[in-house]
């Protein structure tokens, strides 16, 4: 289904998971103009989790849009779950039931090493493939999705084109053009702490046990990480079951080539998922909400056998690094150093399993 010129659609990105840690749900409404698609928070709406369709949890808005459940919210494999939502119009959406299975450990990580590791627009990069291996239960039916997130150390915190970086106004600073380096590329300022910057998944990566029931996956490629750095880094891959309607509908992105990031689908072309208009059968809903059981594995990516091969990283700021040169007297000292800014790809928290 393409995504039309003028018209809404509505995107849920709703997963629960059994991890330890806040539970987030994300209600948007996108529209395509002038083949730009904008999408816009979806705000005072009553979202709720209908538990064995009798108990539900009322979810609070933490910020326009983005909805959290309850700290104390745990679920138990076994149960069904389905969500609820009503629109400060009146509108109201429900997603079919979900079923909470467990999830298979993950029993070994490993990585290979390979000059021509990635497709590029200028020919091949290298990088790292990493595999993983796990045992499927027997007498079950098993559906997986696996993503990934990768820290990686960086050193310069900003990027200036055309111009210098000022540590004021505070508190981040900017960068300012200036003529006299209006013709200068870029000048790159050091960190001044510890950065780590963060990675994700940009594929979607499912499985079904349907013709390796009870047996070992083995060798199942994750990931394939660039060689930004000679230095070490951490993978953190998450191992997920999914129902078979949720698997139906991630193995329809898959194969669609979206690479969006996420397990909910972004325009020009818009799945729709297991959630409807109650009161209108017609409307398009894009997005999942689906439960799944986790089970996550830290992986140290030391590159040592790169290091042997003599290859060059690539860098993680896609140029190679230019600082500004030292100002000499009567100037001021420069050039100043840049805060490390925490975000959503960026963190000046050291990661847990990092090693120095």
């Amino acid at each position: 289904m393409s995504f039309p010129q003028g018209k809404k659609i509505l995107t849920v990105d709703a997963t629960i998971t059994d991890v330890d840690e806040e539970q987030i749900f994300t209600i948007t409404e996108s529209e395509s103009r002038n083949s730009v698609v904008y999408s816009f928070p979806v705000r005072q709406a009553k979202v709720e989790v209908i538990v064995n369709k009798t108990e539900r949890i009322l979810l609070t808005e933490k910020t326009p849009g983005i909805y959290v459940l309850p700290r104390s919210f745990k679920v138990i494999v076994g149960n069904t779950y389905q969500l609820f939502f009503e629109k400060s119009d009146g509108t109201k959406y429900q997603s079919g039931e979900e079923v909470m299975t467990s999830v298979a450990e993950i029993d070994r990580v490993y990585d290979e090493f390979r000059m021509e590791g990635q497709n590029t627009e200028v020919g091949y990069d290298p990088a790292s493939y990493v595999y993983l291996d796990t045992t499927d239960p027997a007498n079950e039916k098993n559906n997986y999705v696996w993503t990934w997130r990768l820290w990686e150390k960086q050193i310069i915190c900003k990027s200036c084109v055309g111009g210098r970086y000022f540590t004021s106004p505070p508190p981040l600073g900017q960068c300012v053009s200036e003529e006299k380096y209006k013709d200068v590329p870029y000048f790159d300022y050091a960190c001044d702490g510890k950065c780590w910057d963060i990675f994700y998944n940009t594929t979607i990566n499912v499985f079904s046990d349907i013709y390796s029931n009870g047996k070992t996956i083995k060798d199942r490629l994750i990931a394939k990480i660039p060689y930004y750095s000679s230095e070490g880094a951490l993978l953190e891959i998450k191992q997920q079951s999914v129902t078979p309607s949720a698997y139906r509908y991630l193995k329809l992105l898959a194969d669609q080539g979206q690479n969006t990031g996420s397990l909910v689908d972004t325009p020009p072309t818009a799945v729709i998922g297991n959630i409807r208009n109650l009161a209108d059968s017609g409307e398009e809903v894009a997005g999942f909400f689906r439960v799944s059981g986790v089970r996550t594995f830290k992986y140290w990516l030391d590159r040592a056998s790169a290091r042997e091969t003599k290859a060059i990283p690539t860098g993680i700021i896609g140029h190679q690094i230019y600082y500004e040169p030292n100002s000499l007297p009567p100037d001021p000292p420069r050039p100043p150093m840049a805060p490390c800014v925490p975000g959503k790809y960026r963190t000046n928290v050291r990661p847990q399993g990092w090693i120095e």
